[in-house]
């Protein structure tokens, strides 16, 4: 989350207001704006799955944070702090770094035809754990927390709690009792559908009840340090390696940003390689800094 909201106010800071009167105002306070077209820029600068999957609620939140990343903006420019020397100072070098690492990365670009096919189905054979999609478990559960240092008393009527509902599961409705009963608000609005997780990301308790279970069949209550699970198997999904088909342009983009930093480290080498340095001032300047 935090990413996002620095990657919004980075790409909206910079739209100068007067471009907004043509435009859809999404959020405005304190003569600062976001607009439609701000927030499709900001979609289209990141990858396909995470717009596909940021939630409306999401969004509302960053473009809040974007808001106020402006607004500080225009105080600061209101009352000429871009004009301090410190900050200029910090300015000029962080466009010198965009200027240098541009350039850079222009002369380092590996050839348009790179990687061929044949190099691309070579880096799939030799990483097949890179693309391998592990072992998973689809699990629904009826989540019980205990009261933090809770005592035997307070243990036992939990317990009691669980094997009430774990009894009521295997005779009716999993999910209506998740719903009503759970304390895992998340999937208990799903239905206590937590859909597929990883095994290795499973409580070890969890797993190892799950592990005996049949699809469609609930397993007794789980106590773990934090309460009592009762847990329904809906499906099973066994490790696969993922096609090369599904995940060909990853190999390729990822091919091409290998070589693009060898060249860069390439190519300053060489331009290193050709500097004469002069180790006394260059110890005397070390001394001095000490």
């Amino acid at each position: 989350m935090k990413t996002w909201v620095i990657a919004i106010a980075g790409i909206l800071s910079c739209a100068p207001i007067a471009a907004f009167s043509q435009d859809d105002v999404i959020a405005h306070a304190a003569q600062s704006s976001v607009t439609q077209s701000d927030v499709e820029a900001l979609l289209k600068g990141v990858d396909a799955h995470t717009r596909q999957t940021v939630t409306p609620a999401a969004m509302d939140g960053l473009v809040r944070s974007a808001l106020a990343q402006k607004i500080v903006l225009a105080q600061a420019q209101e009352k000429g702090w871009d004009k301090q020397p410190q900050v200029q100072a910090e300015i000029d070098r962080a466009q010198r770094e965009i200027i240098e690492r541009s350039y850079l990365a222009s002369i380092s670009a590996p050839d348009a035809a790179y990687p061929s096919d044949a190099e691309i189905q070579s880096a799939y054979d030799a990483n097949p754990r890179a693309f391998t999609v592990p072992a998973a478990l689809h699990l629904a559960q009826i989540y019980l927390e205990l009261p933090p240092n809770a005592d035997a008393a307070a243990l036992a009527r939990v317990r009691k709690q669980a094997d009430d509902l774990a009894a009521r599961a295997r005779k009716g409705d999993f999910a209506a009792l998740a719903k009503a009963n759970s304390g895992d608000k998340a999937s208990a609005a799903n239905g206590g559908d937590m859909g597929f997780v990883p095994e290795a990301m499973l409580l070890p308790a969890v797993r190892q009840a799950a592990d005996a279970l049949k699809p469609g069949e609930v397993s007794a209550p789980i106590q773990t340090a934090t309460g009592f699970h009762v847990v329904k198997l809906v499906d099973t999904r066994a490790s696969t390696v993922r096609p090369l088909a599904d995940v060909k342009e990853q190999i390729r983009v990822l091919l091409r940003a290998q070589r693009t930093q060898q060249n860069a480290q390439a190519y300053l080498a060489k331009l290193a390689d050709k500097a004469s340095i002069n180790e006394d001032a260059l110890k005397k300047a070390l001394a001095l800094a000490q």
